[in-house]
């Protein structure tokens, strides 16, 4: 196709054009460069513009046709009357009245896209619109081309029509001698050294002249048939090759191209700054962030070490405790109860039960740890609030806004929600401990233990009384000595044996008190970690959005930079192209 190089070119600054507009919108940029983008685009679409002049019946319908690469003619949608045509692309067939000597026609041909054609009726027959043609058309076209008939090209209007075409204009103008195939070559060449002679003579200079013969070429376009061949012999291939060099070439299009990019090149640069300010202020951020992530992990830490003394003086106060409650258990299981019937305990219901351990254990603890936990609560609070000032303070135009004011909290009387919080899972966390210990569970099987030996005391008097008369009757004193005093050993024994088990009890009570202080000591550290993490996890909830959103952030804006970098990189290899096509000279 004729300047495909050109078009190509241009096409890819069209891509690159609507890559660029897409990254503006994407990233809320201003409608003002939005709209110069949008212009730029429409820019580029601008076809050249062909002008075709010549005499009636020189050919120009069949060398249009030839250059299209479709019959016109066959379609009707030439009108027939003297009108000057500007073919346009579009999707169906139509002509479109504009002036009473201008028809707009429309047709879905592909190179219409690029090209528009200005077919004007011959020079020799309406005068009146060569003035038109000549004010109009002429200054705007790309290229002018004079078609003349190999059979007759001395047809004085054309001539004396070009006269009227501006000698700056000139430079445009290119001759096509049509119907070649008519003549011999050696008669094609004397008119053509002839032409060139005259327009020497007459304008001072020469134009380009292309012997052609629409009619092979239309053939070689249409049929397929020896088609190579068939453009061979029309000539089409040299006058392609021409306008594509026009067209590669027009210093005034190469220059409009080079200024649509250093438009775009001016978005794309403030674009690409933005971005990376907004990148670089992503990051700082982040940074922020993950630094106040940290500090808040630190403060967890330091908030815990700050109550270290307060569980290792509970661990002491539990050791105290231990010694009155294991006083209490001694209380509980004393020789009176081992020797006390049961069953008399149940019937009296007057009498003193015993005191719970598990409750007085608890309530030792409470008294004596109390007030320490409270104070633990109050400096938990004073953390919370001194990080969250802290917060405020380094997270002003990142976190909150800059004018954000500080939280100020009142440490009155009143508990607050975080110190009753705090003592309320304190205590529920001792009573657990406590509960668990089932101090109360185990009095009564080591009480029963010591009453199933004890039993055996009443049960054995009276044989040893028995057994201390026979001997005294059946034998004498000696014998009743001897006997009485076995008895009285074996009572002893049974004696013994009911206080072992009852200090047993005591002492196994007593093991498990001292060996429950590691208990107590993990339940509490527990207890306390979980309470001082989720009083500083609460600000969580704005540091962890906040930095997953400057992440996001920091990730889309480097993905623009990384975007528009690669824009600018082809904006670069473009403009080398332009520059490259650019004839010497410029303009």
């Amino acid at each position: 196709m004729i300047g495909d190089d050109y078009f190509e070119l241009r096409s890819r600054i069209g891509t690159d054009l609507l890559a660029l507009s897409a990254a503006l919108r994407e990233s809320g940029g201003d409608s003002e460069s939005a709209a110069i983008l949008d212009n730029l685009i429409a820019s580029l679409k601008e076809p050249f513009v062909f002008v075709v002049v010549g005499e009636v019946n020189v050919g120009k319908s069949t060398f249009l046709n030839a250059l299209f690469g479709q019959d016109f003619s066959s379609t009707g949608v030439v009108p027939t009357t003297g009108k000057i045509l500007f073919f346009r692309h579009g999707d169906e067939h139509n002509v479109v009245p504009v002036t009473p000597t201008l028809d707009e026609v429309y047709a879905p041909v592909d190179f219409l896209r690029d090209f528009h054609i200005v077919d004007t009726p011959g020079t020799n027959s309406v005068e009146n619109e060569h003035q038109l043609i000549t004010e109009r058309f002429v200054p705007i076209a790309d290229l002018v081309i004079f078609v003349f008939s190999a059979m007759n090209p001395w047809g004085a209007s054309a001539w004396q029509f070009l006269e009227k075409v501006h000698r700056e204009w000139m430079r445009h103008v290119i001759f096509v001698l049509q119907q070649s195939d008519l003549r011999s070559p050696e008669e094609i060449q004397v008119i053509t050294d002839y032409m060139g002679q005259l327009t020497r003579q007459r304008f001072g200079r020469d134009f380009p002249l292309f012997a052609v013969s629409a009619k092979k070429a239309f053939l070689a376009r249409n049929a397929g048939i020896e088609r190579e061949r068939l453009l061979q012999d029309s000539g089409f291939h040299a006058l392609e090759a021409h306008i594509s060099s026009i067209v590669r070439h027009n210093a005034a299009r190469l220059n409009k191209l080079a200024s649509t990019m250093r438009l775009a090149r001016q978005i794309l640069d403030d674009m690409r700054e933005r971005h990376l300010a907004g990148m670089q202020q992503a990051k700082r951020k982040t940074i922020v962030l993950q630094e106040l992530q940290s500090e808040r992990e630190l403060q967890v830490d330091r908030t815990l070490k700050k109550i270290l003394p307060a569980l290792d003086a509970t661990e002491r106060d539990y050791h105290e405790s231990v010694m009155r409650v294991a006083g209490l258990a001694n209380d509980a299981l004393t020789t009176r109860k081992a020797f006390q019937r049961k069953d008399a305990d149940d019937d009296n219901e007057s009498a003193a039960r015993p005191q719970s351990l598990d409750h007085r254990l608890f309530q030792e603890l409470q008294h004596r740890t109390g007030d320490r936990w409270r104070q633990v609560s109050l400096v938990l609070e004073e953390d919370v609030h001194q990080f969250e000032r802290f917060l405020y303070a380094q997270g002003r135009g990142i976190l909150f806004p800059a004018d954000v004011v500080l939280p100020s909290h009142d440490y009155g009387e009143e508990e607050s929600e975080l110190r009753r919080r705090f003592g309320t899972h304190v205590d529920s966390s001792l009573r657990r401990f406590v509960i668990g210990l089932k101090l109360d569970e185990d009095i009564e099987p080591g009480l029963e233990r010591a009453r199933v030996t004890a039993r055996w005391l009443p049960r054995l008097i009276l044989p040893v009384i028995i057994a201390t008369v026979l001997c005294g009757w059946l034998d004498d004193l000696v014998s009743a000595a001897i006997a009485f005093g076995a008895g009285l050993l074996l009572l002893t024994v049974v004696y013994l044996l009911t206080q072992i088990r009852l200090a047993n009890s005591r002492n196994a009570i007593l093991d498990k008190l001292e060996e429950s202080s590691v208990t107590l000591r993990e339940t509490l550290s527990k207890q306390v970690t979980e309470d001082v993490t989720a009083s500083f996890t609460k600000f969580l909830d704005t540091l962890n959005p906040a930095q997953a959103n400057a992440a996001h952030v920091e990730r889309e804006q480097s993905t623009q930079v990384e975007r528009l970098r690669q824009l600018a990189d082809s904006f670069s290899i473009l403009d080398q192209q332009i520059k490259v096509l650019t004839p010497a000279g410029g303009a």
